[in-house]
């Protein structure tokens, strides 16, 4: 399989499905129709300025940005999670906004690994 990813790392993918092909497809294609999603309903919470919103989903998709391997997106979202209902709101706007480009450039990745291998 070609990964030619810029923020994915497909380590901990490749292991946890142990290199099998059909299941790291499965999981590719749940990434591509969850993380948009996800990224829209942050947008949303920002706008209402619902930091608790903001902190909960978050923390939902933690476990599946490890599993992608975005090591870039580690701090910015444990800051988040810890920092959520002090941090000034513009400097908590910036921290998802980081987020949500990061996320899109993985998004990217996940489509361009898509449309390279299966």
């Amino acid at each position: 399989m070609h990964w030619n990813t810029k923020i994915i790392n497909p380590k901990e993918l490749i292991n946890i499905s142990r290199g099998d092909d059909k299941i790291i497809y499965k999981y590719l294609l749940q990434f591509q129709e969850l993380i948009p999603q996800r990224i829209n309903s942050l947008k949303e919470y920002l706008k209402a300025k619902d930091r608790k919103q903001v902190r909960q989903l978050l923390h939902q998709m933690s476990p599946q940005i490890q599993f992608f391997g975005i090591e870039d997106l580690v701090k910015p979202i444990q800051q988040l999670e810890l920092d959520y209902a002090t941090m000034p709101i513009e400097e908590l706007n910036k921290l998802v906004e980081i987020v949500i480009i990061k996320l899109n450039l993985a998004i990217n990745d996940v489509n361009l690994v898509i449309k390279e291998n299966f």
